[in-house]
């Protein structure tokens, strides 16, 4: 009876011992939840340094969303030093408790390597941990790693399914994937209208990137009316959540006018935006503009600093950018060894502009010892990427016979390649062959044909050629109305044989009224850049 009573006692008092434990964990939890909530509450506010405090109250108390919320103001930096490594241990401790959330938010720093090695696997079933939970954005990463092969085998069907399902219950990334998926035909059959609607849908929540994308469709009319304000509009959402591909598309809107007035000023405050955040065509476009004072201040040095950093991203036409910079020592001090360095560094990744230039230093000997045959390489190489003005420096190569066996026919060639692709000079000198004959049959009308387009884009020499065809009536109708308006262009230009005849066509009342007045004007023009005629024609006035 006596060790039954003991035993009864001994049980009363751990019973009491485990009551008591009970109520102290009652306790534990409702005192993290506390925290937990004072904390959201200060969130909502704004009051991130409070709603930190909270947390890391609730959290040190195994509050399992509190320490998933504290792990994401360590990954954002709110009301704490951003911190990595802390958000993906508080995403840890919360994940093993089940917090789907955690889950998906830890997955991501495998994914991203941030806070932790890069892992894509761990990242991959983490995801799946967390979308079975029903976690929608957990299942739109699972989509993202199947559609990139990242963790998991490349499935675009499995992809393509994680963002349906995930799309159709409404989550926005999903709907922009699935977008993505329509328009680009990944894993399902293309469909641009479809794309449109999933864009739209996830647009009108808010996500940025639908915003950008489905203004891409209304910029291209694609899968929708074509419709630029429209177009605007959307880049303008976006770029007001700092999305830097929209705003340098808005800065594309604002410098050509598309879809808005025409405002370099305010295309300029946009490609800033940008390339603040590292976007490599802003920089390269804001370099230009610096460059020339368009829209903005004109700025060597800061151009500089644009292309190089543009440069350092992989951008090719940047790198040849700050090759001029060098060559001309604007923005930079002058430098034609270190401009010849970069022009062969952007030459041997294959941009053809630079190919062009390297082979004009080899030419005039600029930095190098001077070589047309490596000229001629450089040229050549340069060519074969279409690249118009190396075209036409190989046709004056075999016009003159520099490295090549002088040849009229391939020197005619060379040029009309260049020609038909809109370059002035070319233009010239495609003029020049049907003039002179060279390369093929005379014709005074091809070659009037060839220089008004070069004209028209402001090359003197071919304003010059027009005026003296106008005035002899060779493939025009004559007319010294005509040769007095294209010899002017020219002579404004500066360009001493222009102002010559136009001298001439003032003295003979050619065109304009006699005026001998005007005609020494002209002719003391030219004869200051040393034009004999010029003189004489002074002296015996």
């Amino acid at each position: 009876m006596k060790r039954l009573l003991l035993f009864l006692m001994l049980l009363s008092a751990f019973s009491l011992n485990s009551v008591a434990a009970t109520r102290s964990d009652s306790l534990e939890v409702a005192e993290a939840k506390m925290f937990y909530e004072r904390g959201l509450s200060a969130y909502r506010l704004g009051d991130y340094d409070v709603a930190v405090k909270n947390w890391t109250k609730a959290a040190k108390k195994g509050n399992a969303d509190a320490q998933c919320n504290l792990g994401s103001c360590y990954a954002k930096g709110l009301g704490v030093r951003r911190d990595e490594s802390k958000a993906f241990e508080w995403y840890r401790k919360s994940a093993l408790q089940g917090n789907d959330v955690a889950q998906c938010n830890l997955g991501n720093c495998y994914l991203n390597g941030r806070g932790v090695n890069q892992d894509v696997y761990k990242a991959v079933d983490l995801f799946i941990l967390s979308s079975n939970q029903g976690n929608l954005a957990a299942l739109t990463s699972l989509g993202v790693c199947y559609k990139l092969g990242e963790g998991i085998e490349q499935d675009y069907k499995e992809a393509v399914e994680c963002f349906a399902y995930a799309a159709c219950e409404g989550f926005a990334s999903a709907q922009n994937e699935l977008g993505d998926c329509y328009y680009t035909g990944t894993g399902i059959e293309q469909n641009v209208e479809e794309a449109v609607y999933w864009y739209t849908k996830a647009a009108e929540q808010g996500h940025a990137v639908a915003q950008r994308s489905l203004g891409v469709c209304y910029d291209n009319g694609e899968g929708v009316e074509l419709d630029k304000s429209k177009a605007v509009e959307l880049y303008r959402k976006a770029a007001l959540q700092d999305d830097a591909e929209a705003q340098y598309f808005l800065a594309e809107c604002y410098y050509t006018g598309s879809g808005v007035d025409s405002d370099h000023e305010e295309a300029v405050r946009w490609y800033k935006k940008a390339a603040e955040q590292g976007h490599t065509d802003a920089l390269y476009f804001l370099g230009g503009c610096y460059y020339s004072g368009d829209g903005v201040e004109q700025n060597y040095r800061r151009a500089a600093i644009c292309f190089r950093e543009a440069a350092e991203r992989g951008d090719l036409d940047a790198l040849c950018q700050l090759a001029g910079c060098y060559y001309y020592g604007n923005g930079v001090d002058a430098d034609i060894e270190k401009s010849v360095a970069l022009y062969e560094k952007a030459s041997e990744a294959g941009h053809a502009e630079s190919m062009f230039y390297l082979a004009e230093c080899y030419n005039n000997g600029y930095g190098v010892e001077q070589s047309c045959s490596s000229a001629l390489l450089w040229y050549s190489e340069s060519a074969k990427l279409d690249y118009a003005p190396a075209e036409n420096a190989i046709g004056l190569y075999y016009y003159y016979g520099i490295e090549l066996e002088q040849d009229s026919c391939m020197a005619f060639e060379w040029f009309g390649m260049a020609a038909e692709k809109g370059l002035p000079e070319a233009e010239l000198n495609y003029g020049n062959c049907y003039y002179q004959g060279f390369g093929v049959e005379q014709d005074y009308i091809d070659a009037a044909r060839w220089f008004i387009k070069a004209a028209e884009k402001g090359n003197v020499l071919a304003q010059f050629n027009l005026g003296v065809m106008f005035n002899k009536g060779q493939g025009v109708e004559q007319s010294y109305e005509e040769s007095v308006k294209w010899y002017r262009l020219a002579a404004d230009a500066g360009y001493s044989n222009a102002q010559y005849d136009l001298g001439v066509c003032y003295y003979y009342g050619y065109g304009v009224p006699e005026d001998s007045k005007e005609a020494a004007r002209w002719w003391r023009k030219a004869a200051e850049q040393e034009h004999e005629e010029a003189r004489r024609a002074l002296k015996d006035l």
